[in-house]
C-alpha cells in the first residue's frame, strides 16, 4: 500500500534524538562499571559496555540507543506515542524486563536507524522477556525470540539485515501488521520476513501483510502455527517448511500458487482468497481502517 510506503518514509526523515543512552550510564554485562541506571550523555556505540535500566522509565520524545541496552528483569520500559527512538549502528535493546511500544493510531511510535541506511539489531527478548507493540514502525533492524514473548499489532516492519522475525523459543503473536516492504514502494535487505524454529513455540501471525524477500516464513519448528487471513505478496518462496511441523495458512491470499508442505509437515489451507484482502492492516497515519 503506498500509505505504508509513505509511513516508512516518515520514520527514516524525522530528525536525530535529544535524548542518548551511552557510555556514562553503564554497567558492565558481568555487574561491575559504572553502576548508572539510566540516559547517559556519551557517544555510546557498539563497542561499548552494555547499559542496564534498572528501574521502570517512559523515554522522552526523542531518545537514542547509542550502545546495546539492557532492560533488566521486573523493569518496564514505555515508549509512549509519537515517540521517535534512534539507534546506532549495531545497537540493540534486549529485553528481560518488560517493553511497551504504545503508538496510536495517528501517532506512531518510530524505531529506525540513527543514520538512513544503517542497520541495528532491532530486539532480542530471552526467556522472561515481553515485548509489546502497537502501532510501531520498525525499520534497520530485526526481532529475535528465544523465548520470552512477543506481541505485535498495526505495526509496519522492514530493512533489516537477514531475517526480521526469528523465533527459537517463545511466544508470538502478530496481527493487522505488515513484514517486509510492498514490491514497487522501496527495495528491503531482508532475507525472510518470518524464520520460526524450536520446539514448544506458540505462534500466531493473522490478518497481515507479508511483503517480498526470498523467504515469506521459514516455517522450521512448532506443531501449532497459526497463519490464517494473511496477504502473501511478491515473496520468492511464500511458506518453505520441514518435517515435523503444523501450520495452518487458511483464509489467506498468495499471490502465486497456494504453498505445499514437504513431507512429515502439515500444511491447513483452506478457503484461500481469489484476490488481496482489504482488511489485513490498518492506515496508522490517517487513522483509517478496519480496527
Amino acid at each position: 500500500m503506498a500509505v505504508m510506503h509513505k509511513l516508512l518514509a516518515l520514520g527514516l526523515s524525522l530528525p536525530l534524538l535529544a535524548c542518548v543512552v551511552g557510555s556514562d550510564a553503564t554497567t558492565g554485562d558481568d555487574g561491575t562499571g559504572g553502576g548508572g541506571t539510566g540516559p547517559g550523555t556519551g557517544p555510546g556505540g557498539t563497542g561499548d559496555t552494555a547499559v542496564h535500566i534498572t528501574s521502570s522509565m517512559t523515554v522522552p520524545a526523542a531518545y537514542s540507543v547509542a550502545a546495546k541496552t539492557i532492560v533488566d528483569p521486573g523493569v518496564t520500559l514505555t515508549i509512549p506515542a509519537g515517540a521517535t527512538v534512534k539507534f546506532a549502528a549495531g545497537t540493540s535493546i534486549e529485553v528481560l524486563g518488560t517493553v511497551l511500544v504504545q503508538g496510536t493510531k495517528t501517532s506512531p511510535v518510530q524505531l529506525a536507524p540513527a543514520t538512513a541506511g544503517d542497520h541495528h539489531e532491532g530486539f532480542s527478548i530471552p526467556a522472561g522477556g515481553t515485548l509489546t507493540m502497537s502501532y510501531g514502525v520498525q525499520v534497520g533492524g530485526g526481532i529475535e525470540v528465544s523465548g520470552g514473548t512477543l506481541t505485535v499489532s498495526d505495526s509496519l516492519m522492514s530493512q533489516s539485515l537477514g531475517d526480521f522475525l526469528v523465533l527459537g523459543a517463545g511466544k508470538v503473536t502478530v496481527s493487522y501488521s505488515a513484514i517486509g516492504l510492498e514490491p514497487g514502494t522501496g527495495t528491503d535487505s531482508i532475507h525472510c520476513n518470518m524464520h520460526f524454529g524450536g520446539t514448544g513455540t506458540t505462534t500466531s501471525v493473522t490478518h497481515s501483510n507479508i511483503y517480498g524477500s526470498p523467504y515469506g516464513i521459514m516455517l522450521y519448528g512448532g506443531t501449532s502455527n497459526d497463519l490464517t487471513s494473511n496477504n502473501w505478496i511478491g515473496n520468492g518462496i511464500q511458506v518453505d517448511t520441514q518435517p515435523g511441523i503444523v501450520g495452518d495458512v487458511s483464509n489467506g491470499f498468495f499471490d502465486k500458487n497456494p504453498p505445499t508442505a514437504m513431507a512429515g509437515a502439515t500444511l491447513t489451507r483452506n478457503n484461500l482468497a481469489p484476490t488481496r484482502l482489504p482488511a489485513a492492516t490498518t492506515d496508522p497515519v490517517n487513522g483509517t481502517g478496519p480496527r
